[in-house]
């Protein structure tokens, strides 16, 4: 073999292992290119996490858990801020669903995320009988996840004071609306007073309740001086007010 032949095979050689190395190196490249033109789920996540701790505006301690999604599952890399919504008027507390939106590509998305929310609520400091009257001795703070109580929780001892227990209630028990009542102010019967308020002037006078009522509540009562029956509200013990 001549020298001139012996290097154009030398070339021709070193030619087919740059452009192996090349096509090697671009093989390489693509999966991981690839890979980039697609949504990371743990972006649906982080976007929902935000939500949700804004949208409670740091009333509680949040504790989330995501559910996972279908690793099949594929969504375009969104070019704009990811659009996290509500698809439920309900408050995403406990088991919640939130929505996920791209507005360009467009596609959306609901995730799957248990909500635990601490904070600190009313229980009762010792045993409270039935129809007894709840007074402020009667209760104590303690933190709890309120995601546990779907009847709700109360938060401010204004809320619950004066209220009557429709059950006995144990010690170190969470209160919720189910196990209270308001307290009856006007029983039925009784002989009240009626208040009419008109352009600042109060003017007095009595009356019968037609009606049971507690604290806000709207009944029926007579004027017994008119003979006329009239809606009023109830604000304090055995007094109504009326606006005329």
């Amino acid at each position: 073999m001549t020298d001139k032949l012996l290097d154009q095979v030398i070339r021709r050689i070193k030619w087919s292992s740059v452009i192996f190395m090349a096509s090697f190196c671009l093989l390489s490249v693509m999966p991981a290119h690839a890979q980039k033109q697609w949504q990371a789920h743990a972006d649906l996540e982080i976007a929902a996490s935000k939500f949700l701790h804004q949208h409670f505006d740091h009333r509680y301690e949040l504790k989330l858990k995501f559910g996972k999604l279908d690793k099949r599952l594929r969504l375009a890399k969104c070019q704009q801020m990811l659009r996290v919504f509500l698809p439920s008027s309900r408050e995403p507390i406990g088991s919640a669903t939130l929505g996920v939106r791209c507005t360009q590509p467009q596609w959306k998305v609901h995730v799957q995320v248990h909500v635990k929310a601490f904070t600190e609520v009313l229980v009762a400091s010792r045993p409270l009988a039935r129809n007894s009257n709840i007074s402020k001795d009667d209760l104590q703070f303690v933190r709890q996840d309120i995601s546990r109580y779907p009847a709700g929780v109360f938060t401010e001892t204004d809320h619950l004071v004066g209220m009557t227990a429709k059950r006995s209630i144990r010690h170190d028990a969470v209160i919720t609306p189910r196990m209270v009542k308001p307290k009856r102010l006007v029983n039925r019967g009784d002989i009240i007073s009626i208040i009419a308020e008109s352009n600042g002037l109060k003017i007095r006078t009595s009356g019968e309740a037609l009606m049971d009522g507690h604290q806000g509540q709207v009944i029926q009562v007579k004027n017994n001086r008119s003979g006329r029956k009239i809606s009023a509200e109830v604000i304090a013990r055995s007094t109504v007010r009326v606006k005329m």
